[in-house]
């Protein structure tokens, strides 16, 4: 068994630039993994899509918002927008598109589950104009 401590990995990380945020991978395998990721005041995780499997939240700590949209050609159209606080969880479904912003002054930590190849070659990142 391998055991990881989210605080010891976030701390020991950098900014994933593509993403936009800190993102660590905690344990897990291809299948399905456990990811922490760490959004400060006013950061972005850039609007992206996964063409397979889902992807599971948990937050952690603080309040932000995930907006879901569906790709077009000239980029996103933003369908919802939903504020999101400590304790809260939903999945994200392949092909929707995805950004979250954090809304407080406290750090956004979430815990997320997806295949491997969501922080790999499955991610898509599309034109966001808004």
């Amino acid at each position: 068994m391998n055991i990881s401590n989210i605080d010891n990995k976030l701390n020991d990380i950098s900014k994933d630039e593509d993403l936009g945020v800190e993102l660590a991978l905690l344990t897990g395998d291809e299948k399905m993994s456990v990811f922490a990721v760490e959004l400060q005041k006013g950061e972005f995780i850039h609007a992206h899509y996964h063409k397979e499997d889902i992807e599971t939240y948990f937050i952690l700590n603080g309040e932000g918002v995930v907006f879901l949209g569906t790709k077009d050609q000239d980029g996103v159209i933003w369908e919802s927008e939903d504020k999101v606080h400590k304790g809260d969880c939903f999945t994200i479904y392949p092909h929707q598109v995805h950004k979250f912003k954090n809304l407080s002054n406290e750090t956004l930590r979430i815990i997320a589950t997806a295949p491997l190849s969501h922080s790999e070659e499955d991610r898509y990142f599309v034109n966001d104009k808004d």
